[in-house]
């Protein structure tokens, strides 16, 4: 990544033992090329972040069930997340920050009990968090900050014990901070940083 490359993704560079996509922080415009989904289905890691790309996340995703890794920040890319993106359950780090994706999220995405890492950040996502989210046990960092989720906070969320890290700021939460999720800062020696109005502060754990 980070080389100044421009132009659009030639698609001659999927082939079936590719396992890994690094092209990140470069000039790469146009949508991603059909082959990606078609001719590399053993994908594990994809960095494509920083780039210029248009349009929609492609479904075609759903077709790399082995994806560990999807970092597609910073893109310029719109719509809503497919659910497609949820079906490798391999599935440990996704990145999709600094984007214009909207819409709510998908169940799927509450499926996916290998992440560890889920940022969400710096769009326009709305709709409410479901309690389903109790479910990512594996889930390390979270960061839902400067969106549009609506409603409360859920409560399933001081379920995750593998919690270190959540950003939830900057949105539209009703209500308080459920006194489950504050506790995190003190019922796990893991947790580093809550970002929430826990009894009208804005704490930071160190």
């Amino acid at each position: 990544g980070n080389n100044g490359m421009d132009g659009t993704i030639p698609g001659e560079i999927f082939h079936p033992t590719l396992v890994g996509l690094d092209l990140d922080d470069n000039n790469f415009h146009g949508t991603l090329p059909s082959e990606m989904f078609t001719s590399s289905l053993d994908l594990r890691n994809i960095d494509i972040g920083g780039n210029n790309f248009e349009g929609m996340i492609p479904k075609g995703f759903g077709n790399l069930p082995k994806i560990a890794l999807l970092r597609i920040n910073n893109c310029t890319l719109e719509g809503e997340l497919p659910p497609e993106l949820f079906v490798s359950t391999s599935l440990r780090m996704m990145v999709v920050s600094d984007n214009n994706l909207n819409g709510s999220l998908p169940d799927e995405l509450y499926g996916a009990t290998s992440l560890q890492m889920l940022d969400l950040s710096s769009n326009e996502f709305s709709g409410t968090v479901s309690t389903d989210i109790g479910n990512l046990k594996a889930l390390k960092t979270l960061e839902l900050q400067s969106n549009k989720f609506v409603g409360t906070m859920p409560s399933t969320l001081g379920l995750l014990s593998n919690l270190e890290t959540v950003y939830v700021s900057f949105n539209l939460f009703n209500g308080t901070v459920p006194e489950e999720v504050c506790d995190l800062r003190n019922s796990s020696a893991k947790f580093t940083e809550l970002v929430a109005d826990c009894n009208g502060t804005l704490p930071r754990v160190t």
